[in-house]
């Protein structure tokens, strides 16, 4: 019982400190702010392919990454775990912008390939789905 009520608590702090102070503090650029700190984390990292990316965001992120679907410029995928169960629990309306972020900015480093991402939030399902968009047409440039 020790265990899980540890782990509850783990949750109680991310959650607070992503959807009570962050949004506090940053108020209405939280969402850009966030955004962009998760793409300045991917960059801390090197991914050698997307597969080390996926896990690699499983690890940071502490949930369970699954492609759903893919096109030559778009990939779709489903993001679930306890964290996402958690968040979405509570009564605050989280964000997940960083992890958007992070994940433009690790495929594009995978691919070379300029790309955003985007998310949707489906609380009922426990549930965030993000679209990553890649253009092959816009420069990259350092």
């Amino acid at each position: 019982m020790h265990a899980e009520n540890q782990h509850t608590s783990h949750l109680d702090s991310i959650s607070l400190l992503r959807d009570a102070l962050l949004p506090n503090l940053l108020k209405e650029d939280e969402e850009d702010i966030l955004y962009w700190a998760g793409k300045e984390l991917a960059r801390s990292f090197t991914f050698s392919s997307l597969e080390d990316l996926i896990q690699q965001t499983r690890t940071v992120f502490a949930g369970d990454l699954t492609q759903t679907k893919a096109t030559r410029k778009t990939l779709h995928y489903d993001w679930t775990g306890l964290l996402v169960t958690h968040r979405l629990s509570d009564k605050t309306d989280p964000t997940f912008s960083l992890e958007a972020g992070f994940l433009a900015e690790g495929y594009q480093q995978v691919t070379g390939t300029y790309t955003e991402a985007t998310y949707t939030v489906y609380p009922k399902k426990s549930l965030v789905t993000f679209l990553l968009q890649s253009d092959s047409q816009v420069s990259l440039s350092d």
